[in-house]
């Protein structure tokens, strides 16, 4: 095993495969897509299916946010196993998948089943 330094010891701060360049705008848009929609108004007292029909600006920069972050860290990992990227910021956001599945699962419940967790 050589470990005077070869292809595998290359680490930079920026993705240099498409597949990791995309894996790290995409976070960003979504992360811009966030502050977006935190910033903008929400008509309150809805819930389930009644705040969809209610708030469809927020309804859709969530479904895109929800989108891009599962999106994200899968390109993100097709760009360092098959494509070998090792820039820091495409490790960065791998972890994000778990967070962004568990937060998709969150909302699909409230929204289709908030009636059955609050009588």
């Amino acid at each position: 095993m050589n470990l005077s330094g070869g292809d595998f010891m290359k680490i930079t701060i920026l993705p240099k495969t498409k597949p990791g360049l995309w894996s790290i705008l995409l976070s960003i848009a979504a992360f811009i897509l966030f502050v977006v929609g935190s910033v903008l108004p929400s008509r309150a007292g809805y819930s389930g299916l009644e705040n969809i029909y209610h708030n469809p600006v927020h309804t859709i920069i969530t479904v895109l946010i929800l989108a891009l972050g599962i999106v994200a860290p899968i390109l993100a990992l097709i760009a360092v196993i098959k494509k070998k990227e090792r820039a820091i910021l495409v490790f960065l956001v791998i972890p994000t998948l778990l967070t962004n599945l568990f937060t998709t699962v969150g909302v699909i419940l409230n929204v289709f089943f908030a009636h059955t967790f609050n009588p």
